[in-house]
C-alpha cells in the first residue's frame, strides 16, 4: 500500500469516528466529517483506479492487434432479435387469421 492509500484509510477512519460526535454536538462537525470521508475515499481509490487503467492499457496494447471494439455476438440471428422473436415474417400469407381461404 502506498502512502496515499494509507492516508486515505486514516481519513476515512477519522471521519467514521467523528460521526457519532457530530450527531451529539453540531451540524458543522457533521459536514466536516462528511468532507473528510469524501477526501479519504478519493485518496484511497483514485490511485488504485489509475493503476488499474494503466495496467489495462499496457496489457491491451501488447500484440493483440485488435482495435478494442468487440465483434457483434449475434451475427447469425440466433436470439431472434432481428425478427422480433418470431420464427417467420409477418407478411406470410399462410397464417390462420388472414381470411384469404374463403
Amino acid at each position: 500500500m502506498t502512502f496515499r492509500e494509507i492516508l486515505g484509510l486514516v481519513l476515512i477512519t477519522a471521519a467514521l469516528v467523528l460521526i457519532p460526535v457530530a450527531w451529539t454536538f453540531s451540524r458543522m462537525l457533521w459536514f466536516a466529517a462528511f468532507a473528510i470521508f469524501v477526501v479519504g475515499v478519493g485518496l484511497f481509490f483514485t490511485d488504485r483506479i489509475y493503476r488499474r487503467i494503466s495496467k489495462a492499457e499496457a496489457g491491451g496494447s501488447s500484440g493483440s492487434g485488435s482495435s478494442g471494439h468487440a465483434m457483434p455476438t449475434d451475427i447469425h440471428n440466433y436470439t431472434g432479435w432481428r425478427s422480433g422473436g418470431r420464427s417467420e415474417t409477418m407478411d406470410n400469407s399462410s397464417t390462420a387469421g388472414d381470411g384469404g381461404d374463403a
